[in-house]
C-alpha cells in the first residue's frame, strides 16, 4: 500500500502492484456498478433479448437512452424505438440471436462483441427479399452505464457488407475454393502485463503506425505469430497488421485514425475510433475515385506479457465502399 494515503491509485494500477485481484468486482469512484455489474448486466441485456423478453430494455434501460446512429443505423431515442429495431429485424430473421463472444468494461462504459444469426425469412429493412439462406454476421456495441445502474447510451460497428452480400443485395467475391481454419493464437508462459501497460501499446499503435505510418512499430506490439480471427486468411503477427494500414495508406495518402474511447480491461483493451481519408489509389479492387470517405472501426485486442496476440475487429467496410461510390447507397434504417 501507499505510504501517502492521499495519493489517488488507480484500480489498474492496484492490480499491477498485486494489492487487489483482477476478476474481482471493484467499483469505480462515482459509478453505480462494478465492472463486473457491467459484463453481468450485458450479458442479461442479451440472454433476455434472445428470448425476445423485450420488457428487459424498460427495466435495464434509462429514460433518457439514445442508441446513437453510424454505421448506417440512425439515432433511437428510448426503449420503445430500440425494441422497434428488434422487431424490425426479427421480421426479417424470426430466428434471431446474439452470442455474446467478448465483454470489456472500464469507468462507467462496457463493450460487447459477438455473433448475430438467423434465417433469413423477410424482407430486410425494406431492400431485401427473403432468401431463407442462414445469415450470420458480427458486431459491436459499447454501451455507458450512469449513477443509477442504467444504460443511457449506445454506438456500434457491425459487418453490414457481409450481410448484404450474404442476402445477394451486393455481389459476394468470386469464392477462391480456399477454407482458412480457425486461428490458433500463440501461447505465452508468465504472460500478464498491466491494463495500463496494455493501453499504452494501443496507442502508440495507433498514433505511430497508423497516423505517422512507422509501421515497425508493429513488431513491438504484435507478437510474431499473433491471429486476427475476424479475418483468419490474414498473415500472423505484425506482417498481418502492416498489410491492412500499409494498404489504406496507400490508397489514401491523407489517411487518419481519430480515436473516440479505449478501454482496458485485465488482458483486453477495446479501441474505437473513425478513420478517414481520400482515395487516391486502387483500395480493395476499386479504383481511385478523389473521393474523401470516413468510416468507424472497433478492435478488440487481447495482450500477453506485453504484446497483443489475438485481435476481433468490427470496420464499417459497406459504409466505406458506399461513400467511394460503390455497394448501393447509405441505408437510413439498417
Amino acid at each position: 500500500m501507499s505510504d501517502n494515503p492521499s495519493k489517488k491509485t488507480t484500480l489498474a494500477e492496484k492490480i499491477w502492484q498485486g494489492e487487489v485481484t483482477p476478476g474481482i468486482s471493484h467499483t469505480a469512484p462515482g459509478h453505480s456498478l462494478s465492472v463486473n455489474e457491467m459484463k453481468d448486466a450485458m450479458v442479461r441485456l442479451y440472454d433476455e433479448s434472445n428470448k425476445q423478453n423485450f420488457s428487459v430494455f424498460d427495466e435495464m434501460f434509462a429514460p433518457n437512452f439514445v442508441s446513437f446512429g453510424g454505421a448506417g443505423f440512425q439515432d433511437l431515442v428510448g426503449a420503445e424505438a430500440f425494441r422497434q429495431l428488434y422487431v424490425q429485424f426479427l421480421s426479417s430473421l424470426p430466428d434471431l440471436n446474439f452470442r455474446v463472444d467478448q465483454v470489456v468494461a472500464e469507468g462507467n462504459l462496457c463493450g460487447v462483441r459477438g455473433r448475430l444469426s438467423g434465417t433469413h425469412q423477410g424482407n430486410f429493412m425494406g431492400i431485401a427479399p427473403p432468401t431463407g439462406r442462414f445469415i450470420s454476421w458480427t458486431g459491436t456495441a459499447i454501451f455507458r452505464f450512469d449513477q443509477n445502474g442504467l444504460m443511457d447510451a449506445r454506438w456500434q460497428e457491425w459487418d453490414g457488407l457481409s450481410v448484404m452480400q450474404q442476402m445477394g443485395v451486393i455481389p459476394a467475391p468470386t469464392a477462391s475454393g480456399t477454407q482458412f481454419p480457425n486461428p490458433i493464437p500463440p501461447y505465452v508462459d508468465c504472460g500478464y502485463s498491466s491494463p495500463v501497460q496494455n493501453k499504452s501499446s494501443f496507442l502508440k499503435l495507433l498514433d505511430e503506425g497508423w497516423n505517422n505510418g512507422n509501421l515497425s512499430i508493429m513488431d513491438e506490439v504484435y507478437h510474431s505469430q499473433a491471429t486476427f480471427p475476424s479475418n483468419p486468411g490474414q498473415s500472423f503477427g505484425s506482417q498481418g497488421a502492416k498489410a491492412t494500414v500499409g494498404m489504406y495508406r496507400q490508397a489514401m495518402p491523407d489517411f487518419h485514425v481519430e480515436l473516440k474511447n479505449i478501454l482496458a480491461d485485465g488482458d483486453m483493451v477495446l479501441a474505437w475510433f473513425s478513420q478517414s481519408g481520400t482515395q487516391k489509389g486502387d483500395l480493395m479492387g476499386v479504383p481511385a475515385t478523389g473521393k474523401k470517405a470516413t468510416w468507424g472501426q472497433i478492435i478488440i485486442a487481447r495482450f500477453a506479457a506485453g504484446k497483443i496476440v489475438e485481435s476481433w475487429s468490427n470496420e464499417d467496410i459497406l459504409g466505406l465502399m458506399q461513400q467511394l461510390g460503390v455497394g448501393g447507397s447509405p441505408s437510413a434504417g439498417a
